[in-house]
């Protein structure tokens, strides 16, 4: 079905100017079609409708990635503001929360000092929470084939923990995104037998951020059984967090908006020293995957939950740690900061060899 509407969509994104065309730091070539992410939502909800039970709580999470998939193709169409979409996304995920029942209501140990139950701020965090997720799958969506993989990559490790508990819904849940990914990721990257590039555009990304929450939000807060703690989750989504929390410090450092547009995320600064699009594609894919299977492992060898967490906390200050000195805003892009340190060791090498002369 996703196959089905990729093709049935593009006459539509064309006649309807839902298109990404190129202009400031958007550097593709031609106007792009929008519909990845209404591609992925057909084919989603129509194998969930009708190889899965009717439940009151998969139909609220489907209700719910329709309003946000909605939202999106607004967005696309017409770039709405900041404010309303944030507002728009607080409303579906409150109704995904109090539709389906569930609520990040259990931190678990985090700080190593006993269970953290938030109680009445239970719907307040997880609104916050979601918000962030949602927003860190968006801004991560920056060069062919990212977002896709990266949501792979999530998923597979979902289906990994899914499968080894009694969460036999939300396994299937995990299995249909993927299986509807593929062909939305051979159209995005062109591989045979496409041969127009489609984008997944908002409607994509707040699709995935949200689904994706609600995966983990179910997974890591059943009383009884749950698939894994909710540290875990942090791991499976490390990266495009670490990659927005980073952003936003360096916007905000800069007196900037946080969600104002910028090629400052770690794809452009890979961009930058000269990798290949696809040599960023896989560094930054890789790099999801190690992130992934830290959680998977530690919480298949039931690690003490805070030590995941300090050890999650350490990670992202080594992220920051890696990343920062190579963006100076002021000075020059990173590409010409590493040509100014090669050339000052170059130089040291020539004046080492040939200073007494």
């Amino acid at each position: 079905m996703t196959w089905i509407a990729l093709h049935l969509l593009k006459p539509v994104a064309h006649r309807a100017k839902l298109l990404d065309i190129p202009k400031g730091r958007k550097q593709h070539k031609g106007a792009v079609p929008l519909i990845g992410g209404m591609s992925i939502f057909i084919g989603v909800a129509t194998a969930v409708m009708l190889t899965l039970p009717n439940d009151a709580v998969i139909t609220s999470w489907l209700l719910c990635a329709l309003g946000i998939v909605l939202l999106g193709v607004a967005d696309d169409a017409e770039d709405l503001s900041v404010k309303l979409r944030i507002v728009m996304q607080v409303l579906l995920t409150l109704a995904l929360c109090i539709g389906t029942g569930v609520s990040l209501a259990n931190l678990g140990d985090l700080l190593g000092m006993g269970e953290i139950d938030l109680g009445i701020f239970s719907y307040p965090f997880t609104v916050l929470i979601v918000l962030g997720v949602i927003n860190a799958f968006n801004m991560i969506d920056g060069i062919d084939g990212l977002l896709g993989s990266i949501a792979l990559v999530t998923l597979l490790s979902l289906i990994t923990l899914f499968s080894l508990s009694t969460h036999s819904t939300l396994l299937s849940i995990s299995v249909i995104f993927v299986a509807a990914l593929i062909p939305y990721l051979m159209n995005n990257l062109v591989l045979p037998p496409f041969k127009e590039k489609i984008f997944m555009g908002d409607a994509g990304s707040m699709l995935i951020g949200l689904s994706i929450s609600w995966l983990l939000i179910e997974g890591t807060q059943d009383p009884a059984h749950p698939a894994f703690r909710p540290v875990t989750a942090l791991w499976l989504i490390a990266l495009p967090l670490m990659d927005m929390v980073r952003v936003i410090l360096v916007r905000l450092r800069s007196r900037r908006s946080p969600f104002a547009a910028g090629r400052d995320h770690l794809h452009h600064l890979l961009l930058e020293i000269g990798m290949s699009k696809c040599a960023t594609l896989v560094t930054m894919v890789t790099l999801a995957a190690v992130f992934a299977s830290v959680g998977i492992l530690t919480e298949y060898w039931q690690t003490n939950a805070s030590v995941m967490f300090y050890g999650f906390l350490l990670t992202f200050l080594a992220y920051l740690l890696a990343v920062a000195p190579l963006v100076d805003a002021e000075k020059g892009s990173l590409k010409r900061w590493i040509e100014a340190a090669t050339l000052t060791q170059t130089a040291r090498k020539i004046l080492a060899r040939y200073g007494n002369n």
